[in-house]
């Protein structure tokens, strides 16, 4: 008789797999390499990912515990290879890798590729911060890149909405993931180039390193670098970093951060306006007291109150400045007298030094002349007496009278029996000429 099939809960079966597969593998001192895929680190400390390669994919997890000891950094794209223990995640009746240990074993083929593109073009100059254009003035009109249906596309909308309304926004529709998406970007952006937008964003929400990467397309980079509009991206979230973030004039960490970064605020600008019209407010009232002061001043004058006592005080002032001008007229001329009489006593007071010195001059120089005359002489008598003594003591003439000076081979002159030796050469000078020698004895 055959027997009556059994009624099981998902949660029971999954339970029994879970010990079926814990009992049935084994991966003690077994190492599972891939690339490290969609990563999130999580803010209780664990780490969930995905450990891919060609031809396979699973999820992992690592657990604060094993994280804390983990000896790099774990990042996006890294080659990896783990140890651990297979699991179900009951919850979901998905199949897990619960990691225990993991040692770095290479980077990633794409993570590769895109070190390469990176370099390449930095060495050609795409991501020069000379090259970038400065943000307009005023955005008003701006451009949008990204998937119709993306969350992103509805972020920034709703960014744009609530902070500047009046922002003119137009969409250009283009795949942001896959193999088509370049050209697709690249399509939208030569599009949007064309209709002179204040600004244009190139978004997209968050994904993995491979989800991302059309953004580090070398064509795409080049159209952005090539752009007459300025590029804002907002790609990812901020720790995801693509090359079109780099060659952008403007990055931004997310789709709504590069809303907020070419819209203003409503609010703020609001308050601004509000503050401007009190200060303007202020600026007025204190201006109309200023005036009014000013008024008063002026009707409170003499000249308003009694015109014709105003005008004959004016008339006596001015008389009284016309007597003053005639006075100092006649005092002018008055000077100008003296000044001519001693002006006229100076020249001939010039004229009769010139005269007095001009002989005294004539004097000194009649003077001059003997005093030269005389000097003259006695140098002359002096110099003659000079000869006289030079000639007297000239050892030429102690030399005519039988004496002669002898020299050593070095030119110095001979002084003792002792400064030479046998058969050195000597040179005797005599009135007359010299007598070169060689010494045979000395006593």
């Amino acid at each position: 008789m055959r027997e009556q099939p059994i009624t099981v809960s998902v949660s029971l079966l999954l339970k029994k797999v879970k010990i079926v597969l814990g009992q049935a593998i084994d991966l003690t001192n077994v190492y599972i390499s891939g690339e490290v895929s969609n990563l999130v680190k999580h803010r209780s400390g664990h780490y969930y990912f995905s450990l891919k390669d060609k031809e396979g994919e699973i999820r992992c997890v690592m657990f604060a515990t094993y994280v804390r000891r983990l000896a790099f950094n774990l990042k996006e794209g890294d080659r990896v290879k783990v140890t651990g223990q297979v699991n179900v995640y009951e919850q979901r009746g998905t199949l897990q890798l619960n990691v225990t240990q993991m040692q770095q074993d290479g980077i990633g083929d794409l993570y590769l590729e895109f070190e390469k593109r990176k370099q390449e073009l930095t060495r050609l100059g795409y991501f020069e911060p000379s090259h970038k254009k400065q943000k307009p003035v005023q955005i008003e009109n701006i451009g949008i890149v990204t998937a119709p249906s993306a969350a992103a596309l509805q972020d920034a909308l709703r960014t744009l909405q609530t902070r500047w309304p009046m922002m003119k926004v137009t969409l250009y529709p283009a795949l942001v993931q896959g193999v088509n998406a370049p050209k697709s970007i690249i399509s939208a952006l030569k599009k949007a180039d064309l209709k002179k937008h204040d600004a244009i964003l190139v978004i997209r929400g968050g994904g993995s390193f491979e989800d991302l990467f059309c953004f580090n397309d070398v064509e795409l980079i080049q159209t952005i670098y090539d752009m007459k509009t300025y590029v804002v991206s907002g790609v990812g979230h901020e720790v995801d970093t693509t090359l079109c973030d780099l060659v952008s004039d403007q990055r931004c960490v997310t789709p709504t951060a590069a809303a907020q970064f070419v819209s203003l605020d409503q609010k703020e600008v609001m308050e601004v306006l509000l503050s401007l019209r009190r200060q303007m407010e202020a600026s007025i009232k204190n201006n109309i007291h200023k005036q009014s002061q000013h008024l008063q001043m002026i009707q409170s004058h003499p000249y308003l109150k009694n015109p014709e006592n105003w005008v004959m005080d004016k008339r006596l002032t001015l008389d009284s400045y016309l007597n003053l001008l005639d006075q100092s007229k006649q005092n002018i001329l008055n000077q100008s007298s003296k000044i001519a009489y001693v002006q006229e006593k100076m020249n001939h007071q010039i004229v009769f030094k010139l005269e007095q010195n001009k002989q005294l001059l004539s004097n000194k120089e009649e003077t001059m002349k003997k005093s030269m005359i005389l000097f003259n002489e006695n140098m002359n008598q002096r110099l003659r007496k000079n000869i006289s003594l030079l000639d007297a003591y000239s050892p030429l003439k102690v030399l005519s009278r039988g004496y002669s000076i002898t020299k050593k081979e070095d030119d110095t002159i001979l002084r003792s029996v002792q400064e030479i030796e046998v058969n050195h050469t000597i040179t005797t000078k005599v009135h007359d000429g010299c007598i070169k020698s060689v010494v045979i004895e000395k006593e």
